[in-house]
């Protein structure tokens, strides 16, 4: 396909081919309509870049179009603010036709809006002379008058004379010598800064009351333009900042300025912040909906739902006899809610809402209102997946489409949705109507999507002919428009449909097999043929393979009456049901309820039901799945009524059938918590006359919300007389946020007589047997299908059990209960105590008696129970006073006694008991005694002294502090929790404060006083709310609680809100602590414990940063590494300002003794360096305080350029000791205690001492050996260490680390004695980080010391490291190939010869005899590496459609002897493109000689738009020898086993990994199925649009890079965030699963991926395994890494022993596993 995007293809962001002008302004005008007007602007100047500027190469039309486009443009630009260039457009618009009404408009209501109300009233006047029919002139004209008056009062009042100052009016002739027109993106602005002064306000008090909440803002931008520091001049920064500052003051001054105009102060009214007139109202509900339509362009969508909310609540208040507008308004907030909703992946609030929009929209007629709320409700079921909705949605919108290319892409739409149901036949035909209308608009993009949809149903329909002509003219539009991708596309989909055709597949019936179909029809009546010959019903079963076929519903070649029946049909297998059709031919009517599809495949039964009724201008109906179908407001769809409705079996009339009854139809909502319920409810009477089907129980009489807890509602309608009421049916479409729904009884009165049906139960798709639809008969309980099904063993008896909850406060839980039993013939094993006998809803409440009834197998004589709970609930802790099971059928009666606790916080902690016949469970930790009768004498006397204490009364005053945060309120219900040492006060509400007024508001304070039980000393509080309300998210500040004349405090300082933070809108406070975020690592981690660090930023001028800065801990335990200081304690937005000391908490794992921390920033930011005064750390727990000391810049322009330090405590940086070594330890040791104290004072005084270093650094030669990263070198002496010095600005001053070259570094640090080993790395950072280092060089004090290195330091090279530890001349082994693979590369004999001496001659004389040999050996070898060889690649490219590539190609030649990386392949001989279809490309070069030619790598990096490439064969020619390796097969993503690259073998073909020894060998050699379970974490933008794929490694065999693709659902939008992703890949039996590797290729716009968790289930064995992610997979995040190897129930960086070892070391092991594996393959081969 063209898009990506499966939602409406309208967005001009959305990168592809150029559109007609008329396609871009329709595209506008839509989001002008939906308020997205920076995208409106953004159509508007593309479609204006598409007409001639010259006046004289343009038609009429083209004059036209450019007219309204500039209008409409200028009207968007005002909505943004932008006013000035709202004005330019319209001026423009103006210079051909000065009297272009449109035009004049505009302008005057951009002059209006800048403030220029005389110029302004002036164009609205010259409007009205033209066009005195438009009342916009008018209006326009009474505002600007109003205006004028507000600023200099009644002109009545004054009289104007000839003098005074003028200009205002040449003003506008002035800007007409300027030149204008419409602003393109290419246009360069002159970057010169004017600065200008920027006086204070004259009236501070009133500027800050016209302002409000901006006038912080505005005084926070005089203080940016007044430093000099900040906005230093003639600096591209300071500049830039300069501006950026001035831009907002004059913005703020302006509006200050229009506002005191348009009402001046003293005409508003005083004390009120609400707007009371209908004008104000209007005036501050306009501006609320901009600003949130401006944060929906911004992508802010938390905060345009919170702030929509906050205006609904404003708007449900108004009076709508005083504000008739009230309707459209709150229509209106619901479509901006449902849109925010829909952005933060709350498909079912979104949906709530548009249908909310829907229904204001259809009661009051409002048609645009109308078709933007079905547009809406679309996209949101097509997101979701649900097409079947989205069909029926985007249907009922058709008529409502105004224009041609909105119905294009309407069509479009509805087809892509019928495409994804199966059924190809609609999906074409809805292409070609989408089609039919993109020509008429002339739009070339919708032409190509309605061609390709209509190609790609041909092709499924196997209409293989008609689908290579469509793919061709499809093509043909693609190329017109230059769009490679599109092309490609369609190139590959055509090969596929000619190689069908080549097999003679075009036309020929499905290869699939046949099914029996089990069709089980449910009709009211018979069908009424309006010819009874040629009158016929056909169904079509469609699936995900695609249809059935038709299928004739008949019986015997008997006519179908359409009476309910059953019938048994072969029919192709068309997969799982996605829907029916059934085809009509000359009907008049059929009631049909529903029909019933059994499928014998897949041994599955599934209902489906009608959209709308059949009638005689029904041909085609489609039926959906049950619970799909849309009920839309005001719907009063019904059968249509029979002509001849014949003589029923009791012998009444067709007359007496219709005769309409009154029905009167109520229901009872029980008491239980959250029993009410917001989907719509039905009700189906079915009589022994007639029935009423589905009639929906909308408005009750009452007028009120329908189906709340504990109320009765009543419904009146007028039917058909059903007769004698049999049974009824009663359901709801689980629609709405809280869709379960717990109902009383329902009673129904016709004629005089009312019939009770008792429910007492939930309708609840989460609850018991989760029916939502309950078919009940008179005065007869429903029973559950869950107990039904377990009464079905015939041998099975039943037990009462009576379950007492003890008399004490708080006794009661919330928790799930479950029971076992066991007796001497069997057992019953966690039974829940779920519905009780009496069925009460609220069970297990303080001294209840609960009983309960299991059937189960005969256990004989009950010899023990076990009863535990779950822990779940807000209060789950239960008082347990004992149990009792009566064997009902042997009628024998056991009681457990119990009187005890069963709660994680009290006693032993235990909420699970086993339990003996009359035997009381022993408390643990309860001292045994000899005489156990005493002992419970004892405690039975205690308790009355006590129980007096704990009913004594006190008084609370519990404070409360809400933040000052936007939107930091709640409307939810408070409660809070008292835990003392003596007693506990469970869910106290806080309701009403002592104030009266409305609590939990914004940076208030509320205080509650309540009486209630003295819980003693307290302990803890949990502070809570129920989420219930619009805006339930609330910041607090803390919490305050005083009795008996103490006061505890609880600091907060966080959100409870389920959309914040870690998303808990409980938490439990201790004294004086402030909660941690189960977010961080303190739920991460049981261990962590608390610390503060506390940094001071020295007080100099420019000292602060705006970088991110990062702290790691060391300690003899364990460490902290990176760390980011992001959240100041007290929140503070501005951290590490000049002379700020910033505090932060981390809760982290406990360290021990801190040894070392290292500081740094990321130089990010426009003033990233840093001058740091010191850093403290406390250990909380243990109250250890340490000090670094520091002074010093942290800026890569200042002194020695680093951004890092490393610190000990109480020590300045330079004055690090070494680290504690060998050899060191040996010297104290030898050496008098007298020489060791000189030492140490003669070291005092070292530290300070300069000495003067160059650095030598020599990059290799190898293809694309240099770096562009930031690198580092740290030198380690005997005295001192050097620790991350940044090599950046060499001697020469030209760019370093270039391939071949040599840079020298001079700097002056401390000396660090004679040099052990050097530390050198980079950091990754660039998109070309790679680096081959030769050799490095550290001369200082007279002496070089020379590092030979000699090897990649990259991520994707070697041993993966970036970083490495040198010894002198020791070449440093590659930890990939340790003692193997690279044995090649062992030292020379003269750094063999060395190594003795460097060990301090501590190797064995045995150990340098056996190295002799070696030494031998590798002698001649070492001059071999240097030795170039020349090298002819010749490269042939296939013929197949689509062969070549535009992606970098490389080759890897491996050899007996060395080896050559990844050489490009890039410029060929001929100097031509390299890599045409069907060309051969000859590629020369020089390298080291290989020796001779194992194998070769060829791969791509899939770089380009077009990457896929066919290769038939590669020739590698040396030293006179020509190797040919064959290929004959696509290196490509999409085809294939979807890799793009192979090691190949001389003179063998290798073979698909998807399809090892032939295409079918997976069938033939084990193939097994793999359900992979992807999980994306719910965050902002966690979601990715890359292609992912997965390898799977276990202990027999491999499936690698298997393309995540298509989902087993078939959903279009994978990886969503928040989605689970479920896939079937078919491929080897890898026998035990090792390790998985997950990775994305980094395409897309959004390629940063937050992955949650992958699963792998092998199908056959069943064998599970998790692999836990929880991080980023992101080029821009963290370790950078978008690949990871995953081990099973281990985090990434979790390894099996040593806790050390670096993420890089695992990847390493990890392919060493895989390399061994291999090896072990060929080996056994």
């Amino acid at each position: 396909m063209v898009k990506k995007d499966d939602e409406v293809s309208v967005s001009s962001e959305t990168k592809g081919p150029l559109k007609s002008f008329q396609a871009l302004m329709g595209e506008g005008e839509k989001f002008s309509r939906d308020k997205l007007y920076t995208k409106a602007i953004q159509s508007y100047t593309e479609a204006l870049s598409l007409l001639p500027i010259d006046d004289d190469k343009s038609t009429a039309k083209d004059i036209n179009d450019r007219l309204n486009g500039l209008v409409a443009r200028s009207a968007c630009y005002l909505k943004t603010g932008k006013n000035n260039l709202a004005l330019q457009d319209a001026e423009e618009s103006l210079k051909s036709n000065k009297e272009f009404t449109k035009g004049l408009y505009q302008k005057a209501e951009a002059l209006y809006a800048m403030g220029e109300f005389e110029l302004a009233l002036m164009f609205y006047h010259r409007g009205k002379k033209l066009r005195g029919d438009l009342r916009e002139f008018q209006l326009g004209i009474n505002k600007a008058q109003e205006a004028i008056d507000n600023s200099v009062g009644d002109p009545n009042r004054v009289k104007l004379e000839a003098s005074g100052d003028l200009s205002i009016f040449y003003k506008n002739e002035e800007k007409k010598k300027q030149p204008v027109g419409y602003v393109r993106a290419s246009q360069k602005k002159d970057t010169t800064v004017q600065r200008k002064p920027h006086p204070p306000p004259a009236n501070p008090k009133t500027t800050k009351q016209l302002l409000g909440d901006l006038y912080e803002d505005r005084c926070f931008l005089d203080k940016i333009v007044n430093n000099s520091t900040v906005t230093k001049q003639n600096t591209k920064s300071g500049d830039a900042i300069y501006q950026l500052a001035s831009d907002g003051i004059d913005y703020l001054d302006n509006r200050t300025h229009f506002w005191r105009q348009q009402e001046p102060l003293y005409a508003r009214s005083k004390g009120s912040k609400k707007p009371e007139s209908d004008d104000e109202i209007y005036n501050y509900i306009h501006r609320e909906l901009e600003a949130i339509d401006e944060q929906q362009n911004m992508d802010q969508f938390g905060d345009a739902r919170r702030r929509a909310h906050r205006l609904l609540d404003f708007c449900e208040k108004l009076d709508e006899n005083k504000f008739p507008e009230k309707q459209s308004v709150l229509a209106d907030v619901y479509s901006r809610l449902g849109n925010a909703y829909l952005e933060l992946g709350d498909y079912n609030k979104a949906l709530d809402y548009h249908f909310r929009d829907l229904t204001i929209a259809e009661k009051k007629h409002y048609t645009d209102r109308s078709s933007r709320a079905l547009d809406n409700l679309g996209r949101v079921y097509a997101r979701s997946g649900q097409f079947a909705q989205a069909i029926q949605v985007w249907e009922r919108k058709i008529p409502l489409a105004s224009s041609p290319l909105e119905k294009a892409w309407l069509f479009h739409e509805i087809g892509q949705c019928h495409f994804g149901l199966g059924d190809y036949e609609r999906s074409k035909r809805y292409g070609e109507r989408s089609y039919v209308e993109a020509v008429a608009v002339n739009d070339p993009v919708w032409q190509l999507n309605a061609k390709v949809l209509v190609a790609h149903s041909q092709a499924k329909l196997r209409q293989y002919r008609e689908a290579e002509q469509t793919f061709e003219e499809a093509l043909t539009l693609a190329r017109d428009q230059h769009d490679m991708a599109a092309e490609r596309a369609i190139e590959r989909a055509l090969k596929d449909v000619r190689d069908q055709i080549a097999k003679g597949a075009a036309d020929s019936p499905p290869d699939r097999p046949e099914t029996t179909y089990e069709i089980k029809i449910k009709s009211d009546d018979t069908i009424e043929y309006s010819d009874e010959d040629k009158g016929a019903v056909q169904l079509t079963i469609y699936g995900a393979d695609g249809s059935s076929g038709s299928i004739d519903l008949r019986n015997d070649e008997k006519k179908f009456d359409g009476q309910s029946t059953t019938l048994k049909k072969k029919a192709i297998d068309a997969g799982k049901a996605t829907k029916l059709a059934l085809t009509c031919s000359k009907i008049d009517s059929w009631p049909l309820d529903s029909i019933e599809i059994s499928d014998s495949t897949r041994k599955s039964k599934q209902k489906f039901l009608l959209a709308q009724p059949i009638d005689s201008n029904t041909s085609t109906i489609d039926l959906y799945p049950e619970g799909s179908i849309v009920k839309f407001p005001f719907d009063t769809q019904q059968q249509p009524a029979r002509k001849n409705k014949p003589k029923s079996a009791q012998g009444a009339t067709a007359n007496d059938a219709n005769k309409p009854a009154q029905y009167l139809v109520s229901v009872k909502t029980g008491s239980a918590m959250g029993s009410g319920t917001d989907a719509h409810v039905f009700i189906t009477l079915n009589g022994d006359k007639q029935k009423i089907t589905r009639h929906q129980l909308d408005v009750p009489e009452s007028g009120r919300n329908a189906f709340e807890k504990n109320s009765k509602d009543d419904f009146k309608f007028t039917d058909v007389d059903v007769g004698q009421l049999k049974t009824i049916t009663l359901e709801h479409d689980n629609s709405g946020a809280a869709s379960g729904w717990f109902v009383d009884f329902v009673e129904v009165t016709v004629n005089g007589k009312t019939t009770k049906f008792p429910v007492s139960r939930w309708l609840d798709a989460d609850e018991d047997d989760k029916r939502i639809s309950l078919e009940l008969e008179p005065n007869k309980k429903p029973g559950s299908m869950a107990q039904a099904d377990k009464s079905k063993n015939a041998n099975n008896v039943d037990y009462e059990v009576t379950v007492k909850t003890g008399d004490k406060r708080g006794a009661g839980t919330d928790a799930n209960i479950y029971l076992s039993i066991y007796g001497d013939k069997g057992k019953i094993e966690r039974n829940q105590l779920k519905e009780p006998m009496e069925h009460t809803v609220n069970k297990f409440e303080a001294d209840a008696t609960n009983r309960f009834k299991i059937n189960g197998a005969d256990l004989g004589k009950i010899q023990r129970a076990h009863i535990e709970h779950d822990g779940t609930g807000i209060g789950s802790g239960w008082y347990l006073d004992w149990i009792e099971i009566r064997d009902i059928a042997n009628k024998i009666t056991y009681k457990f006694p119990v009187d005890r606790w069963l709660d994680r916080g009290e006693g032993d902690k235990r909420i699970a008991l086993d339990l003996e016949p009359d035997k009381k469970p022993g408390q643990l930790g309860a001292p045994k005694t000899p005489d156990t009768t005493v002992s419970q004498q004892s405690s039975k006397a205690q308790p009355k002294p006590t129980t007096s204490d704990s009913n004594k009364k006190v008084s609370y005053l519990v404070s409360v502090k809400t933040g000052p945060e936007m939107g930091s309120g709640t409307d939810a219900k408070v409660f809070i929790t008292l835990n003392g040492d003596k007693q506990k006060v469970s869910r106290h509400q806080l309701d009403v404060p002592e104030s009266g007024r409305n609590p939990f508001e914004k940076n208030n304070k509320d205080d509650y006083k309540f009486d209630e039980v003295d819980v003693g000393q307290l302990k803890t509080i949990i502070l809570e709310h129920d989420n219930s309300g619009l805006a339930s998210g609330w910041f607090v500040d803390f919490v305050e609680v005083t009795f008996n004349g103490n006061t505890t405090r609880f600091p907060v300082g966080r959100w409870l809100d389920k959309d914040e933070d870690d998303k808990r809108i409980s938490l439990e406070l201790e004294p004086n602590k402030k909660p941690a975020s189960k977010s961080n690592n303190a739920s991460k981690n049981p261990n962590a414990i608390e610390y503060e660090v506390t940094v001071t930023t020295a007080k100099k001028r420019g000292a602060g940063t705006d970088a991110n800065v990062y702290l790691s801990i060391f300690g003899d335990k364990a460490k902290i590494e990176k760390n980011q200081l992001k959240e100041t304690v007290d929140r503070s937005m501005n951290k590490f300002e000049s002379g700020s000391v910033d505090k932060f908490q981390l809760y982290e794992t406990d360290v021990g003794k801190i040894k070392t921390i290292r500081i740094e920033h990321d130089g990010a930011g426009m003033g990233a360096g840093w001058y740091v005064d010191s850093i403290e750390i406390r250990i909380v727990p243990r109250n250890e305080i340490y000090k670094f000391p520091i002074d010093r810049w942290l800026d890569s322009g200042e002194g020695d350029k680093r951004i890092s330090l490393d610190l000990e405590p109480d020590k300045k940086p330079g004055q690090l000791e070494a680290q504690a070594k060998p050899a060191t330890s040996d010297t104290n040791k030898t050496q008098p205690k007298s020489t060791t104290s000189d030492t140490n004072k003669n070291n005092a005084s070292d530290p300070n001492k300069q000495t003067a270093y160059l650095v030598t650094v020599k990059t290799g030669s190898a293809l694309g050996a240099g770096t562009d990263a930031n690198v580092f070198i740290t030198l380690n002496g005997d005295k001192q260490k050097i620790a991350r010095h940044q090599l950046a600005k060499p001697e020469s001053k030209r760019n370093p680390y270039e391939r071949n070259s040599k840079d020298d570094f001079k700097f002056n640090e401390v000396d660090v004695g004679q040099l052990k080993t050097v530390i050198l790395e980079h950091d990754n950072s660039a998109a070309s980080s790679g680096w081959f280092v030769d050799f490095v060089e550290v001369t200082y004090n007279g002496t070089t010391t020379k590092f030979p290195v000699d090897r990649w330091l990259d991520v994707e090279e070697d041993d993966k490291q970036i970083s490495l530890e040198l010894e002198p001349n020791k070449k440093p082994g590659s930890k990939k190939t340790k003692g193997g693979k690279d044995a090649p590369k062992t030292p020379t004999p003269a750094e063999t010869d060395k190594k003795p001496a460097q060990a301090g001659g501590s190797k064995t004389p045995d150990t340098s005899t056996t190295q002799q040999p070696a030494k031998a050996q590798t002698q001649p070898a070492a001059s071999d590496p240097n030795k170039k060889t020349a090298y002819l690649v010749t490269v042939k490219t296939g013929s197949a459609l689509g062969a070549g590539t535009d992606a970098n190609v490389f080759i890897t030649l491996n050899g007996d002897k060395q080896k050559i990386a990844r050489h490009q392949l890039a410029k060929p001989e001929s100097k031509r493109n390299p890599y045409e279809r069907n060309s051969k490309d000859d590629f020369k070069f020089n390298e080291v000689d290989v020796g001779q030619l194992k194998t070769v790598i060829l791969e791509h990096d899939n770089s380009a738009a077009s990457s896929g490439w066919f290769v038939d064969f590669v020739e590698v020619t040396y030293n006179g020898t020509t190797t040919k390796f064959p290929v004959d097969r696509w290196l490509d993503v999409e085809e294939d086993d979807k890799q793009i690259s192979l090691e190949l073998e001389p003179n063998k073909k290798p073979g698909s990994k998807k399809t090892k020894g032939g295409k079918d060998a997976p069938k033939t050699q084990g193939g097994v199925q793999y359900d992979v379970t992807v999980t994306t974490a719910k965050k902002r933008g966690a979601g990715t649009d890359a292609n992912v794929y997965l390898s799977i490694f276990g202990d027999k065999d491999k499936i690698e890079r298997s393309h995540l693709k298509e989902t087993v659902n078939s959903s279009m939008n994978l990886f969503e965030s928040g989605s689970v992703d479920r896939f079937s890949i078919n491929g080897v039996d890898v026998g035990k699963i090792q390790t998985i590797r997950i990775a994305h290729d980094g395409t897309g716009m959004g390629a940063g991926w937050y992955l949650d968790s992958v699963e792998v289930r092998h199908v056959s064995r069943n064998e599970i395994s998790k692999f836990p992610v929880d991080r980023w997979l992101d080029a821009g995040e963290g370790d950078k890494k978008i690949s990871l190897d995953l081990e099973p129930d281990k985090k990434p960086g979790q390894g099996k022993s040593d806790d050390d070892t670096s993420d890089e070391e695992n990847e390493g092991n990890i392919e060493d596993e895989k390399v061994n594996f291999d090896e072990k393959q060929q080996h056994k081969a």
